[in-house]
């Protein structure tokens, strides 16, 4: 447990022949779902398999963790016995209900296996580009195979068919590298905005504040958004942007047990930091979305669709949800905000 969490990669592989059940279920794991990874949908994302300490320091969080009950399991029993009770009288309405949550719980697990199955095409396409990557590399066109994923498709084909009208791949990924580098600095885009003229001259005029057309959040210690997964807890709050900000050097976890983890938006990667979690507020999102299915099968309380959700909550804030009625109540403000 202890090397799990605090080990370097060399050490737990070194390990792993020592525990060949954990050994065997880790391979079986990388195996099935080794293309998931944090940010997905994006080539040049590192998957678990290129990757695998942030799955490593989750089991040792997991392994750590001390065992509950089956909350999740207790609290479908709960609510379908209330339904139960509600409807005995009405017997065309029980069966109605029966029908639309039966094909609504298969039509989310398709929906979830597809987009896995979509997971790993991106993984096979990552796997060909990196291989593209390094063969570049090897004839000195790029300075390292992951600068592959600064080029388009037709750049790519064309550049080995002879037909490219850049031979300078070291330069263009460069310049591509730079204009990244300053998209990550700008702020995110609101739901909601207008632009004029020039598509990238309106695009950069709406990202001024002044034209942002959502209102400003209201300053209160109460906020609402949609309950997704049952449960009352009290925590500090962490609020992420980039999932990567939770790992740190080697890797390690960096969030506290107890956290309440707040973020603008998740992926299915961002399970990797749920274990660590007590409690979830996301800004987008439904009671349908995969942060609040995973969270529900977890019993981690969660609260999504909380606009400006990272604005109001700060690293720090200490704050109470309850995962059922939607409410955020801030009890502390952070050092820094105070």
């Amino acid at each position: 447990m202890q090397l799990l969490s605090h080990g370097t990669l060399a050490a737990i592989q070194a390990a792993l022949p020592e525990q060949p059940r954990f050994q065997a279920r880790y391979r079986a794991y990388l195996t099935e779902f080794g293309d998931r990874c944090l940010d997905e949908l994006k080539l040049e994302s590192p998957t678990l398999t290129d990757e695998p300490l942030p799955l490593l320091r989750s089991i040792g969080v997991l392994a750590s963790s001390p065992p509950t009950s089956d909350p999740p399991a207790k609290g479908r029993k709960s609510a379908l016995l209330q339904v139960r009770r509600s409807l005995r009288r009405y017997l065309r309405r029980r069966l109605i209900l029966k029908w639309v949550l039966a094909n609504a719980r298969r039509r989310l697990r398709d929906r979830e296996n597809l987009r896995f199955e979509r997971t790993r095409v991106f993984g096979r396409a990552r796997q060909v580009f990196l291989e593209c990557g390094r063969r570049l590399c090897a004839t000195d066109d790029l300075r390292q195979a992951t600068d592959i994923f600064y080029l388009t498709v037709d750049e790519i084909l064309s550049f080995v068919a002879g037909t490219a009208f850049s031979v300078d791949l070291k330069a263009l990924t460069a310049l591509r590298q730079a204009e990244f580098a300053t998209y990550r600095q700008q702020p995110a885009l609101p739901d909601r905005f207008a632009t004029y003229g020039p598509v990238y001259q309106g695009l950069a005029a709406a990202m001024r504040p002044e034209v942002n057309i959502e209102p400003p959040p209201e300053n209160s210690e109460v906020r609402q958004g949609v309950g997704s997964a049952p449960g009352v807890v009290r925590g500090a709050v962490r609020a992420i942007a980039d999932p990567k900000q939770a790992l740190g050097v080697e890797g390690a976890l960096q969030l506290q047990a107890g956290t309440i983890l707040v973020a603008r938006h998740t992926d299915p990667g961002w399970i990797l930091l749920f274990p660590a979690a007590a409690g979830l507020v996301v800004e987008r999102g439904s009671v349908l979305s995969h942060v609040a299915i995973v969270a529900r099968e977890l019993g981690i309380p969660t609260i999504v669709g909380l606009a400006g959700a990272t604005q109001w909550l700060q690293d720090g804030d200490w704050v109470e949800i309850d995962g059922s009625s939607g409410r955020v109540q801030k009890l502390v403000a952070s050092v820094e905000a105070r």
